[in-house]
């Protein structure tokens, strides 16, 4: 089935704000952005609107498209509303994890650890949010998955916006490994546990570093 010039369109505008190619306060030419992607301006418009319902863009009729401006109240209720939304999730996802999937997963995570991590710069390379919305995804809720793609985009783009702190990338993969393997071994409410404690180390790493760069913050 072929992809939608929309979803094309919101796709490409997506990335471009969440890694930061778009800045905050940045100004959107919805007209260079068709010719750049060759559509006519309705599917970008339509993109655009999509955004503006997540949070990422703010339109002002007669005035312009802008990127959203990074907020700390956005910030908090964001983790908060992971911390609430994820346990939930994990028990529903928990009879339908494939564990050859966790095993890649854990894969995957090892090897970041022996190698060593860089800053994601796209979607798809994006070890965190393809592994969060794993679990988002065989949980079967169509409303929390779209839910979860919205509140995965703002910790992304704060990410991607704020210096990483070190020794974060190294944690984050522990605790993305204890989430696997109580999976593995079938404990249902060890995983739901490792989920809070990666969710509330993740809390504790964004708000230390919003203090350190609060000029980045409205």
């Amino acid at each position: 089935m072929s992809v939608s010039k929309r979803t094309l369109a919101y796709d490409y505008l997506r990335d471009q704000i969440v890694f930061c190619k778009m800045k905050p306060g940045d100004l959107i030419d919805e007209k260079a952005v068709s010719a750049r992607l060759g559509f006519s301006r309705t599917p970008v418009r339509e993109a655009i609107n999509k955004l503006a319902e997540e949070g990422l863009v703010q339109v002002f009729p007669r005035k312009g498209i802008i990127v959203s401006q990074l907020s700390l109240k956005d910030l908090n209720d964001m983790l908060d509303s992971r911390m609430l939304v994820e346990p939930y999730l994990m028990h529903q996802a928990f009879a339908h994890l494939d564990a050859q999937t966790l095993r890649s997963y854990r894969a995957a995570a090892k090897t970041r650890l022996e190698r060593g991590s860089v800053k994601p710069v796209s979607i798809q390379d994006d070890f965190d949010y393809t592994f969060h919305m794993y679990f988002a995804r065989q949980a079967g809720n169509q409303y929390l998955l779209a839910f979860m793609s919205t509140l995965l985009a703002l910790s992304q783009r704060t990410r991607v916006f704020l210096p990483y702190q070190e020794g974060r990338d190294e944690a984050s993969c522990q605790e993305h490994i204890a989430i696997i393997d109580a999976a593995l071994n079938g404990d249902e409410e060890g995983a739901v546990e490792a989920i809070r404690a990666h969710l509330h180390n993740s809390r504790i790493s964004y708000l230390q570093a919003s203090r350190v760069h609060a000029d980045y913050f409205r």
